[in-house]
């Protein structure tokens, strides 16, 4: 799942879909050589939201020193004439970011900082000319303003900086298999292109002389200016870091705010800086009051800013509430539900005080949400963030927003504090409030879940500011669809798990809207992708099994939909194009393409992409999902296919490595819940257990049996069995997952077949038991195959749950399910676009509803990984 800064990007040029930055629509803004004629000589194409010119015929290194030259919007225009001459002059290729908006969108606060600054990259031909094109432009745009770029070496004090980096795109696999940026290494090999935010050079690379200089002004750089020490980091944006710190001389604790400067621009255009003072100006309106941190300063230190203000002892609301909501227990008491109801609304009410005073004070606070809330040891509450405070009056300020926390318009000052107040009950009751973004009918469902589910006034009432809006009974309609669909009483719509099950779904309907909002989501003529899904379904060139082509059509084959012709064309043109050498496995690269396209008859094509992948660098990793395991396990399979032993002892002699590497003491101690190694089913040991059953029941070898046992404990050590007796996944300590992705339900799967093999096992039978509990958890943040609940509701069937118990989880799909113009939508990846795919979206709920349904032989495992 890629970061939230990354996501967000995706977010940017779709409002119903996850989509690429670059087809956001600026074309009336784009700045002169995006949009003028085309020099002579030159060719001109577009690159997401960057546009490229490069001179014909012109000789382009593959990777080597590259410069990159940063502005403020308002002299950026200026600058790019500057550079783009010096270019023409010298035949550089060089990019830009292609106008105002775009610009803002790289340097806003919530996008990745590897990319903070970057405004125009040339790329020289050749280190002699590196240099000259150093110096010209650091002598023609000193002095102007720009954002720090983290990843770059600084070119004195000016907006110019370099970095040795690849010139053309290419990928690699990287720690777990998926593709990430790739170098050609001194041997010729592709190895990953660290793009973390600090200056580095590969090991491997000498630097010209011209950097010399500028080489060691950095490493004389100090950090000296500020009286603290810091302890640690507690976050980082585009914008700065926040950090952790100890006054020097009395060990005092503060908490430091960081402001660098033009960073972090919001849609107004400010900067980090500017918010920052606003922050500052805000919290000495507000000095004594004990719900908001005292100020103690405001610094600078070299170019960048920091508020210096009081460290509040305390958790993070949201975590607060993760760790104490009874939502995820299987025994969770009505007593227990009381209680954290009652918890929600002392919480919210201590806030509503804290936003009172605060409003007293003639300011409105601008960005309330969980994550701007500390809750102290005592209960008492204290609100942080102030960068959006303003006067209650000003009904032009800017709000932030978290997801779920939009205001509507024209509700303004202390008005729109309340309204995300409401917003912040909700989240805590239910933490879904992201799909009110989505549908707004939704906020009726949710709030009508919360009322049914904490009973006694722990649900919020639906406040007028919600009620208001046109087309609301329209909305609400669409609702009463998807209850009716999935056989939610109408006598009882906020129907959770407790008393008599719901009406029977009309599993056929839901089926039908879900295989039409596919096709209607459907786009042949483009080449980057055929379905929307999650954003990775870009970087991994639209075919693959999780987030491509090739899942959506794996799931409509084996729910017996028909797969039209000009599909399977499309999945046949990707392959052809796909770079195997990209890496990514059975579902993120070309292996699970492979399988899919021999399925539906495209055996020439699906061969011809097994070759290629087969002579790229084997996959990294040992997982499912994008390393060895998954890669072999399609070898296997297409031995059986084909007749072809090679293919079969390529399998073999990959299983007997995994199993050695993955059964060694360090591997095994690092698999414990506080360990790092993964777990699960998409990158844990139970891939590698998997392929030894599939060989085990192919050869009989009871070798091969006695290693998937011990690979599948390797990965129950990384589980826990709560009090009320469900399995999961434990991570980070308070982390519980039973999803088949990373979680439990996933190696139950294995498991259960390797139980079918082995006969009475104590062990595994008693961790089915566990899963089978933790599977029917009432309350799942997210709906989709991989991390959710479809693929929850699938491995009931698989583990042959109670018939009501499934029936129950499938049908809250409804929670999620969207219904729009005859079609149902499935919200994917953190809820904030639908997905179409199978990780995520809509084809893994119906793939997930053909297994419940039809009961098809072998499951959800056999119909993800066909032997």
């Amino acid at each position: 799942m890629p970061d939230p800064q990354t996501t967000q990007m995706y977010c940017l040029a779709d409002r119903l879909y996850y989509e690429v930055p670059g087809r956001m629509d600026d074309r009336a803004d784009r700045y002169p050589p995006a949009r003028g004629p085309v020099p002579d000589g030159w060719r001109r194409s577009d690159r997401g939201l960057w546009t490229a010119l490069e001179p014909e015929g012109a000789r382009v290194p593959g990777q080597g020193w590259k410069i990159h030259v940063s502005a403020v919007p308002e002299q950026a225009g200026d600058t790019l004439a500057t550079v783009a001459a010096a270019c023409l002059a010298r035949r550089t290729p060089f990019k830009f970011l292609r106008s105002p908006q775009a610009l803002r969108v790289l340097n806003a606060t919530h996008t990745p900082r590897q990319n903070s600054g970057k405004f125009i990259t040339l790329y020289p031909a050749d280190d002699a000319e590196f240099a000259k094109l150093v110096e010209e432009l650091s002598a023609a745009l000193a002095g102007r303003p720009g954002p720090y770029i983290l990843t770059d070496l600084r070119i004195g004090d000016g907006p110019v900086y370099v970095r040795y980096g690849a010139f053309r795109a290419m990928h690699c696999p990287g720690p777990d298999g998926a593709p990430v940026p790739a170098l050609l290494g001194p041997d010729g090999r592709p190895r990953p292109d660290d793009r973390a935010p600090v200056f580095t050079v590969p090991d491997w690379i000498t630097p010209p002389e011209v950097l010399v200089p500028h080489l060691a002004a950095l490493e004389s750089a100090t950090v000296d200016g500020l009286p603290y020490r810091i302890v640690r980091a507690l976050h980082f944006t585009n914008a700065g870091g926040i950090y952790l710190a100890e006054h020097l001389r009395t060990g005092h604790r503060v908490v430091l705010r960081e402001a660098r400067p033009h960073s972090g621009l919001d849609r107004t255009g400010a900067d980090a800086v500017a918010r920052l003072r606003r922050e500052y100006q805000a919290l000495r309106r507000l000095d004594g009051l004990d719900c908001v941190p005292a100020v103690l300063g405001l610094r600078t230190m070299w170019e960048h800013h920091y508020l210096v203000e009081e460290y509040i002892e305390g958790e993070p609301l949201l975590h607060a509430a993760i760790t104490r909501t009874p939502l995820v227990r299987r025994d969770c008491t009505e007593q227990d539900l009381a209680a954290y109801g009652g918890w929600v609304r002392e919480v919210t009410e201590r806030v509503g005080r804290a936003l009172d005073r605060v409003h007293g004070r003639g300011l409105a606070f601008g960005d309330l949400h969980p994550g701007n809330i500390i809750l102290r040891p005592d209960g008492s509450v204290v609100l942080v963030d102030f960068e959006y405070a303003a006067e209650v009056s000003d009904s032009a300020a800017p709000r932030a927003a978290a997801a779920g926390f939009t205001v509507p318009r024209g509700v303004t000052g202390a008005a729109a504090d309340h309204h995300q107040l409401e917003a912040l009950r909700l989240m805590l009751l239910l933490p879904m409030a992201e799909l009110t973004e989505l549908h707004p009918g939704k906020r009726a469902t949710l709030e009508r879940l919360a009322r049914a589910r904490f009973p006694g006034g722990g649900g919020p009432a639906r406040p007028g500011a919600r009620a208001a809006g046109d087309g609301e009974g329209d909305r609400d309609g669409d609702e009463r669809t998807v209850r009716r669909l999935f056989g939610i009483p109408a006598a009882d719509p906020g129907w959770l798990d407790a008393g008599d099950p719901p009406a029977r779904p009309d599993w056929p309907a839901v089926r039908r809207l879900l295989t039409a909002g596919l096709h209607a989501a459907a786009t042949p003529e483009r080449d980057d992708r055929l379905f929307p899904g999650a954003p990775e379904v870009f970087a991994q060139g639209g075919h693959t099994l999780a987030h491509g082509a090739a899942g959506v059509l794996l799931a409509l084959h084996r729910s017996g939909e028909d797969v039209p012709p000009e599909y399977a064309d499309w999945l046949a043109a990707a392959a052809g194009r796909a770079d195997p050498a990209a890496g990514g496995g059975l579902l993120g690269g070309p292996y699970g393409t492979a399988s899919v396209l021999y399925d539906l008859g495209r055996r020439a094509e699906a061969l011809e992409l097994l070759h290629r992948a087969r002579q790229a660098p084997p996959p990294r990793g040992a997982g499912l999902a994008g390393g060895t395991a998954g890669a072999a396990l399609t070898l296997l399979r297409f031995a059986r296919l084909t007749g072809d032993t090679e293919l079969y002892d390529d399998a073999a002699r990959t299983a007997e490595a995994l199993t050695a590497e993955a059964l060694t003491a360090e591997a095994l101690a690092a698999a414990a819940p506080a360990g790092d190694v993964p777990v699960g089913l998409l990158h844990g040991a139970a891939g590698a257990a998997l392929l030894n059953l599939r060989l085990y029941r192919l050869t009989g070898e009871r070798d091969r049996l006695r290693a998937a046992r011990r690979l599948i404990a390797r990965d129950l050590a990384g589980c826990v069995t709560r009090e009320d007796g469900a399995a999961y996944v434990q991570r980070d300590g308070y982390r519980h997952l039973p999803y088949v992705g990373e979680g439990s339900g996933g190696i139950a799967l294995v498991a259960r077949e390797c139980l079918a093999e082995t006969g009475d096992d104590p062990g595994l039978s008693a961790f089915l038991a566990g899963t089978r509990l933790a599977c029917g958890l009432a309350t799942v943040r997210e709906p989709g195959l991989m991390q959710g609940r479809a693929g929850l509701a699938a491995v009931l069937r698989a583990l042959d749950g109670d018939e009501r118990e499934v029936t129950a989880q499938a049908a809250r799909l409804a929670w999620h399910a969207v219904h729009r113009d005859g079609t149902l939508l499935i919200p994917g990846t953190r809820l904030l676009r639908f997905s179409a795919d199978l990780a995520t979206g809509a084809a893994g709920v119906l793939l997930a509803l053909h297994c419940v349904v039809d009961r098809p032989p072998g499951g959800l495992l056999g119909a993800l990984v066909p032997d």
